[in-house]
């Protein structure tokens, strides 16, 4: 029966997608079960797009301490979401029930310019894109358009696992060689995702895979290779969202995930080798990415983070190596060409970072590279680079760092850059800032005032 109802759900869908497209933009079916927005009302070209209104219902007295001691998450977390697809330029206006007065969209880099006009706001995109719409002090809104499914697999495929519209709670789904999982448009799957030693599996489709805050750790890839999940939404799970632990070639590739609780890290990959985290959108209770070596066989190298958009809501960095870094080496990262819209909260470091590394264990982190970064927020560290005694986390020694470059980065205001080492046996060594930027102003300019340079740190270069 359960196949029945879902196979129904494919032919409707499907249907309804193929007659959306003749207008270039396509709708998402409501999705059942879950709130409508009281607030706003989105129309692209001339069609509106179902929002939904997403408010969390986690028991707050039983959070801990350190995670409700802030206002933003003593309370509810609320945030609506719009999501749908277009193939092309798209006019898109937002209503609300009052006057505007103030509205950002987000990111800056984007430079949209929108128009303010009573209670609606105006702008135009080239195309698919993933925006943070703030007006006034409403919760904010995340506007997702994506860009068409062009790669549907068959439902009659055997080796495809399909959900089509409607509400699914499969529990954790346990994927195996040569596997596709879809989710369609207007589909809501409450579970989870596991992979382990499973090669060649797909997650795909434009529909949610949602933990409702009873899943922990939603989606783990351990032992696996060749996996690839693209274009899901990935929410409301317990604790890191995404794990990919012991495997190689893995590929997230627009993806839109966010968490509410504590310890809600959106990627993590431990131990893991030639990782690609790309044109994907994050709203995340702890670190967006967190590349990591929490075993002393684990191996990192080969890590690419490139074009995604980061909010990093609590106690959150948008990317850090660290903290566990027991293995032998972590090497060859680039984070490339990404927005950090947000990052704060508390660590065991003195707060977070907008980026950082921290080695906190005996591994060597050497050959990294943060390049066309751009920075809007960050309430406690602009960046940091530290070195600890090995056991925030743990019970290690501590390691070293070498071989990093920052170039073309740009902090939209001031705040600390910190750098230090822990002894004469484990420094950081070797650190360029080449044409970087904080608020405005070369870093050359403003590092007496940012830059602070602590104990066993050599060769440092601001190159402007």
């Amino acid at each position: 029966m359960r196949n029945k109802i879902i196979r129904g759900a494919i032919v409707s869908s499907l249907l309804f997608l193929a007659s959306c497209n003749r207008t270039g933009v396509i709708l998402y079916p409501e999705v059942p079960g879950l709130e409508t927005s009281d607030i706003y009302t989105v129309t692209v070209n001339g069609h509106e797009i179902w929002t939904e209104k997403f408010l969390t219902d986690m028991n707050l007295g039983l959070l801990p301490d350190w995670f409700t001691g802030r206002a933003y998450t003593s309370v509810q977390q609320e945030v609506h979401f719009a999501s749908f697809s277009c193939d092309g330029p798209i006019t898109v206006t937002i209503e609300v029930p009052s006057e505007i007065s103030r509205a950002r969209v987000r990111p800056a880099d984007r430079q949209i310019d929108s128009d303010i006009n009573g209670n609606s706001l105006t702008f135009s995109l080239p195309g698919p894109d993933k925006l943070y719409v703030e007006i006034d002090d409403l919760p904010p809104l995340c506007f997702f358009a994506n860009p068409p499914d062009e790669n549907v697999p068959s439902p009659d495929d055997p080796d495809v696992v399909w959900f089509g519209p409607g509400e699914h709670r499969p529990g954790y789904i346990h994927m195996r060689d040569n596997q596709t999982l879809y989710i369609a448009p207007g589909a809501i799957v409450y579970g989870g995702i596991r992979t382990n030693g499973a090669n060649n599996i797909r997650v795909t489709g434009r529909g949610i895979l949602d933990g409702g805050y009873e899943f922990n750790r939603m989606v783990r890839v351990d032992d696996s290779e060749n996996a690839v999940f693209d274009g899901i939404m990935i929410r409301n799970g317990r604790g890191w969202i995404n794990t990919i632990t012991n495997s190689r070639n893995v590929i997230y590739n627009d993806i839109r995930i966010a968490s509410f609780g504590p310890s809600g890290d959106g990627i993590n990959p431990l131990g893991s080798q030639d990782v690609i985290i790309s044109n994907s959108f994050f709203r995340c209770t702890d670190d967006c990415i967190a590349i990591k070596s929490p075993r002393p066989e684990h191996i990192v190298e080969d890590i690419l983070i490139e074009n995604n958009t980061m909010v990093g809501f609590a106690f959150a960095d948008g990317v850090t190596i660290g903290f566990e870094t027991r293995g032998p080496y972590i090497r060859n990262v680039i984070a490339r060409n990404n927005d950090i819209l947000l990052s704060r909260g508390g660590s065991r470091v003195d707060g977070h970072s907008g980026f950082s590394i921290v080695c906190d264990g005996p591994s060597v982190i050497s050959d990294i590279l943060f390049e066309d970064i751009r920075v809007e927020q960050a309430d406690e560290k602009l960046f940091e680079l530290i070195i600890t005694e090995g056991q925030r986390y743990g019970d290690d020694l501590p390691g070293h760092i070498r071989n990093v470059t920052l170039r073309n980065v740009s902090w939209f205001h001031e705040g600390p850059i910190s750098l230090e080492g822990f002894s004469h046996g484990n420094r950081i060594e070797n650190v360029i800032f080449e044409n970087c930027f904080v608020d405005g102003r070369p870093l050359d300019e403003v590092a007496g005032r940012v830059l602070s340079i602590g104990p066993f740190v050599e060769d440092i270069r601001v190159i402007n």
